[in-house]
């Protein structure tokens, strides 16, 4: 690909940030429509003491820097947050333009976002306000407090991003002139008190993503619980890995009991993810009938769940706009999937994506939810890997999904005729019923991506696979 040449204003930009002209006397007369493009050929040049400077007069409301430079480096980082201190300590705010907000995260937060935002609506107000007016507005937009935007990680203790550390330490000596705001929040095996002490001073209202990642054990999980009850618009909650034994002490049940109360003050959670939890069995029923916002996605991978658990999901909660449904790896070779069977009738006419992955299901479950699976007109993805069916029971399935035409992505077993005695792949075998359950398929309507997956490999982990080409993919063992 061939590069369009650097036009002479691109020549101009490098040429001022290589020789450093840009200075503190100069600034302020700058053209405000070359502050964007000179701010990323500053980063790109790494010039720190330019980027302080052009940082101390922006001229636009909000500093959108992940939008501008992806992943600023220590210097460039420091000398932002150096130029928003000198802003910050600053009486007199040149061009009439208050900085209101400095946004670190990156630019798919952006992607609509037009770099000159709010370039308009201030001028025109002082455009035509009388002076006095102009004053007063001054004196009560000094009162606001900059907010300053930055995802949060706290995953290990090993390894600490030096980036929020800075962030951190700074913004805690700064908290009477700003607000420290985070969309996304990561917690994981680290000390309760490190990140107490921040969620402290965080602004909890602007939180919409929460990740508690092998946080520990139920008490150090429930210490978290009075700080989420803050994050009142939370959209998206993951709780990931938490351990422990499955015979509960009177605390830990009272610590379950608050955790589960937590969801009834999560009013607009719109995506929960459980993985690896092991303390959701039974738990199902009290924590579904907690949610008061419908919930968009519902995702609970290697939890083990019981029959009343199963049933809860047919209760009567709030699942009119669910439109993703995961269970994978929730094992339910020994449960009735009949409240499974009504709960997915009830979805069917808005769910977009169900995983049923590694569910361990064999033909009985299969030809239950049979019924419920072809009613579900407007999925685009289906995930079967990993569940115990024969060749007429697919075949029966596939024969009937003539109004799955949304579908572009299916995933189905391999038939279990495929598998010896001892569950390993017969290569002849699986190319042959493979191949044929794919005719069967194309007789009915037209498919856009399917694959036929066997149960991964002893030895290696990969699966065979046979697509909708025809192309077959033995597991690394057989290559």
């Amino acid at each position: 690909m061939i590069r369009a040449p650097p036009t002479l204003q691109d020549q101009a930009f490098r040429s001022l940030v290589r020789n450093e002209v840009l200075t503190i006397s100069n600034a302020e007369c700058l053209i405000r429509e070359f502050f964007p493009p000179l701010f990323k050929e500053a980063s790109t040049q790494k010039n720190a003491k330019t980027i302080k400077i052009l940082v101390e007069y922006w001229p636009y409301p909000c500093l959108h820097v992940g939008f501008l430079i992806d992943k600023p480096n220590f210097q460039i980082f420091q000398a932002i947050l150096d130029g928003v201190d000198t802003w910050l300590k600053r009486k007199y705010r040149p061009r009439m333009c208050r900085l209101k907000k400095v946004d670190f995260r990156d630019a798919q937060h952006h992607a609509s976002l037009d770099i000159q935002d709010g370039r308009e609506g201030r001028d025109y107000l002082v455009g035509t306000m009388p002076k006095k007016q102009i004053v007063e507005a001054h004196s009560r937009t000094r009162k606001e407090r900059l907010k300053l935007f930055h995802d949060l990680s706290f995953m290990s203790s090993l390894h600490e991003d030096k980036h929020q550390t800075l962030l951190l330490d700074w913004a805690k000596e700064r908290m009477s002139f700003l607000h420290l705001c985070c969309e996304k929040l990561e917690i994981g095996a680290v000390e309760v008190s490190k990140v107490s002490n921040v969620l402290k001073f965080l602004q909890p209202e602007f939180i919409k993503e929460l990740e508690l990642n092998t946080v520990g054990n139920l008490s150090k999980l429930a210490k978290f619980v009075p700080f989420i009850r803050k994050m009142r618009n939370l959209r998206k909650l993951m709780l990931v890995r938490t351990f422990g034994t499955r015979t509960f002490t009177q605390e830990e049940k009272q610590n379950i009991s608050k955790i589960i109360s937590l969801f009834c003050k999560l009013s607009c959670l719109q995506q929960l993810t459980i993985d690896d939890v092991y303390f959701l069995t039974d738990q199902m029923k009290e924590l579904l009938r907690c949610l008061e916002a419908p919930l968009v996605s519902l995702k609970i991978t290697l939890c083990q769940l019981s029959q009343s658990d199963l049933k809860s999901f047919a209760q009567r909660w709030n699942y009119s706009q669910l439109r993703h449904l995961c269970l994978r790896g929730v094992t339910l070779t020994n449960l009735d999937v009949k409240p499974l069977r009504d709960f997915l009738k009830h979805v069917a006419a808005n769910l977009q994506t169900l995983d049923l992955e590694d569910c361990r299901m064999d033909n009985s479950h299969f030809r239950t939810l049979l019924p419920a699976l072809i009613k579900c007109t407007q999925l685009t993805s289906i995930n079967l890997y990993d569940n115990d069916i024969s060749e007429n029971v697919l075949e029966n399935f596939l024969h009937r999904t003539t109004n799955l035409s949304q579908l572009t992505t299916e995933m189905y077993p391999a038939p279990s005729e495929v598998y010896n005695e001892s569950k390993y792949v017969i290569v002849e075998i699986f190319i042959q019923l493979c191949a044929e359950l794919m005719n069967k398929l194309m007789e009915v309507r037209q498919a856009n991506s399917v694959c036929f997956g066997s149960y991964s490999c002893y030895e290696c982990d990969d699966r065979y696979l046979y697509e909708d080409d025809g192309d077959v993919t033995l597991c690394l063992c057989q290559e």
